[in-house]
């Protein structure tokens, strides 16, 4: 447990040294003119930080993927998946296009995406083998969707123009840490008191107990950050940890915020659904590896299992973060 803590504590500062760094260099970029300090402006070391983790768990997948049995194009899954990722980043910063429709929304992914389909079946036309086509064209597209859609709802976040100013940069550790809340929780609640399997031939270690742990945890840290400003403010903190305090809960707060009712009940929602989707995105995890026949998706992190054992959970859930996040 100890060693969970101190890997838990560890990943937390990192996370938040990147998105300092991050909103540090976009502006400054602000101030620069060209083409190189808008895509900055966007966001840096964030976008190419879960671009990296995102491609990693992929090929671990594919690994998963051929211990079935199947085939996938690994050399055009994974270059779709960093191109999905990456999209928008390039897109925001107007590097795919200048007009609204490459500058704003989903439109770049989404014709990557179409373009996922129709690669995949030139791929498995040109090997000119029919055998197991359903099952490989399946496991290739499966990977881009999977990695490369379901994940550029991170870039997304961070980088996209339906995101104001350096928001971006708060509304994804936010996100991120409610979601690995939930995993706090769930670990330890279910330690203390699991009892009732939840899945037990999917996931024997995961317990009822330890859902409501993680649904709570998920929740007390979204209403957490929701009222860290007046908290902060209330206690007479100021100077810089006043201000990132104050800029993380204004990027949270929903823009027709009209009081901490109002507040509360959005932040606890949101945590409720995040942690929710989180656990279901962990459950679909084990499932792929339970049919690989696999305990860990890799051997990256002692304890931890692999890169995929980490990002799981947040490739259902950022999605929905991304929904809610931008509808309000």
């Amino acid at each position: 447990m100890g060693q969970r803590v101190s890997y838990g504590a560890t990943a937390i500062a990192l996370i938040l040294a990147l998105v300092l760094l991050d909103i540090h260099i976009a502006r400054w970029a602000a101030t620069v003119g060209g083409a190189f300090a808008e895509l900055l402006a966007r966001g840096s070391l964030l976008p190419l930080t879960c671009s990296a983790m995102v491609v990693a768990g992929a090929a671990e997948f594919v690994r998963l993927l051929r211990a079935t049995g199947s085939r996938p194009n690994v050399a055009f899954a994974l270059s779709m998946v960093t191109a999905l990722m990456l999209a928008p980043w390039l897109s925001a910063a107007g590097w795919l296009g200048t007009g609204p429709a490459q500058v704003e929304g989903l439109y770049c992914q989404m014709v990557l995406l179409a373009l996922a389909f129709i690669g995949g079946g030139i791929c498995l036309v040109a090997r000119g083998d029919p055998s197991g086509s359903l099952r490989d064209c399946g496991a290739t597209v499966l990977t881009i969707f999977y990695f490369g859609f379901l994940g550029s709802f991170a870039t997304q976040l961070r980088c996209g123009r339906d995101v104001a100013a350096q928001d971006g940069a708060w509304l994804l550790l936010i996100a991120i840490l409610v979601i690995k809340c939930s995993d706090i929780g769930a670990y330890f609640a279910g330690s203390a008191f699991g009892r009732r399997k939840l899945a037990p031939r999917i996931s024997p270690g995961k317990t009822v107990e330890g859902m409501v742990g993680g649904l709570a945890a998920s929740a007390a840290a979204s209403v957490l950050f929701a009222s860290a400003s007046r908290i902060a403010s209330t206690a007479g903190l100021k100077g810089p940890y006043y201000e990132m305090l104050r800029d993380m809960s204004q990027a949270f707060a929903p823009s027709d915020n009209n009081g901490f009712a109002t507040l509360f009940g959005w932040a606890l929602a949101f945590g409720l659904v995040l942690s929710a989707v989180g656990q279901l995105g962990d459950l679909v995890e084990s499932c792929f590896k339970r049919d690989a026949g696999a305990k860990d998706s890799g051997k990256l992190i002692p304890r931890f299992g692999g890169i995929l054992d980490l990002i799981d959970s947040p490739l259902l859930a950022l999605p929905v973060a991304w929904i809610l996040m931008t509808a309000w």
